[in-house]
């Protein structure tokens, strides 16, 4: 399977058919022209193996836990069929089964260090083989040839600037550009820059056992204050779309109809003096957010609008372990961050569930750093995850919307384009919003 880079909808890509055998077990039937690079066909006991060493706790899989909680067991019904068994129906099974294939042979044996995949030229399925891999850098060539370049080198960079002059010495020729760069590249001689929508979501969240921020007509009035679509426009221009929402418009299980807070800070300042009563002292709070400059620079913009309506506000930024680790442990009152990917809105359990609270026992439990807990909320989301289906998960994820509007353990802010830049000679740039490199695949010159 994989997802469809508008909508997210999980679709079929090494498979032909997919469908509910009954509500435990989901048979898929892979296409008769399934090849891995060496030319073997994709077979279903590679498929068992692949998923047999995530479950595998020998193998010590990161995804174990995911996989684990939704698989018990997955079987060859012949060579080209393959059942996934589940503990209990759950709506999450085509979002999971978007893992890679790997030969048998290879998914069988124990995991590979670095220098043994640049030896062994590991086969998968796609369009790019693996050449080389190191922890920051690895090489791709292009299966079959064809299109404007045969190999693809690809190098991570964590400094902005670094990427920039890399790009502009002719260092290489497409990168994915954080918001800084924007107006560096776009309209530059010799550049193309493009971008693409995601399902992630840059919001402000707040502590919900806050003395002020525990009461929702605070955390409303907060929203009221924000004048998100100047904010927007000023950090990151056309290449974001405003929320109304978790959930970004294109989505699948999208709704309009929710709660909304638009910029009326007169309205905010009475709601806030409703709330905390006339003769209140002005409310302080603490804005946790990473050091990273464009982080520190939205940042201040909300502070200068939350002092407008009264409230004062201390900006703290740190490096990103510690704001998380501090945010497990609820040392913030406001922290600005993003959700990266919320394809498929099961996720929202992990983000907003009342069982995903981080304890002192238990700091990883969850992504719900928020201290929020709702009934209604998590029987929406526990229904949208024990769904099958699309058109009937569907409801359960608006309602789950609309319970979040409501209640705003989070101010959506907005939905941010990934955007890439592409020096000449290439041409015809149209990345996807889900991380898929394939979109250089359609690159002319």
């Amino acid at each position: 399977m994989e997802g469809d880079p508008v909508t997210f909808l999980p679709r079929l890509a090494l498979a032909e058919d997919a469908r509910w055998v009954d509500p435990t077990r989901y048979r898929v039937r892979l296409r008769g022209d399934a090849r891995f690079h060496d030319g073997q066909a994709v077979t279903a006991a590679d498929v068992v193996a692949t998923y047999a060493s995530v479950l595998d706790p020998a193998q010590r899989s990161r995804l174990r836990t995911t996989y684990a909680r939704v698989l018990r067991e997955v079987r060859a019904v012949d060579d080209r069929s393959v059942e996934f068994v589940l503990h209990g129906p759950d709506g999450s099974i085509d979002t999971l089964l978007q893992l890679g294939v790997l030969p048998q042979r290879d998914a069988a044996s124990p995991e590979r260090r670095p220098e043994e995949i640049a030896r062994e030229r590991l086969a998968g399925s796609g369009p790019l083989r693996l050449t080389r891999y190191a922890p920051d850098a690895l090489s791709l060539e292009v299966v079959g040839g064809g299109g404007a370049f045969r190999a693809l080198d690809v190098v991570t960079l964590h400094d902005p600037n670094t990427l920039a002059l890399r790009l502009l010495h002719g260092e290489g020729d497409v990168a994915e550009l954080k918001p800084e760069l924007y107006g560096l590249f776009e309209g530059r001689a010799g550049f193309e820059v493009a971008s693409a929508r995601t399902s992630g979501m840059t919001y402000l969240g707040m502590h919900c056992e806050h003395g002020a921020l525990a009461d929702v007509a605070v955390r409303r009035a907060l929203a009221l204050a924000l004048d998100r679509p100047s904010l927007q426009r000023a950090m990151l221009g056309a290449r974001a779309a405003t929320s109304t929402g978790v959930l970004p418009p294109s989505h699948w299980a999208y709704t309009a109809d929710v709660a909304r807070y638009p910029f009326d800070p007169v309205a905010a300042r009475r709601a806030l003096v409703a709330a905390r009563g006339a003769g209140a002292p002005p409310l302080r709070l603490t804005l946790r957010v990473s050091s990273q400059r464009f982080a520190v620079t939205a940042a201040q913009a909300i502070t200068a609008m939350l002092r407008d309506v009264g409230v004062e506000v201390d900006v703290r930024p740190s490096e990103l372990a510690t704001l998380l680790s501090d945010l497990r442990a609820g040392r913030f009152d406001l922290t600005l961050l993003t959700v990266p990917d919320l394809s498929d809105p099961f996720g929202l359990g992990f983000w907003f569930g009342s069982a995903s609270v981080p304890t002192a026992a238990n700091p990883t439990a969850g992504g719900n750093r928020w201290r929020f807990r709702d009934a209604e909320l998590d029987a929406a989301l526990d229904a949208g995850l024990r769904t099958l289906g699309p058109e009937a998960r569907r409801p359960h994820y608006q309602r789950a919307q609309r319970v979040l509007a409501a209640q705003l353990p989070v101010i959506p802010l907005w939905h941010a384009d990934v955007v890439f830049a592409l020096r000449r000679p290439y041409r015809g740039l149209r990345p996807r919003g889900d991380g898929q490199l394939d979109f250089l695949l359609r690159l002319t010159r």
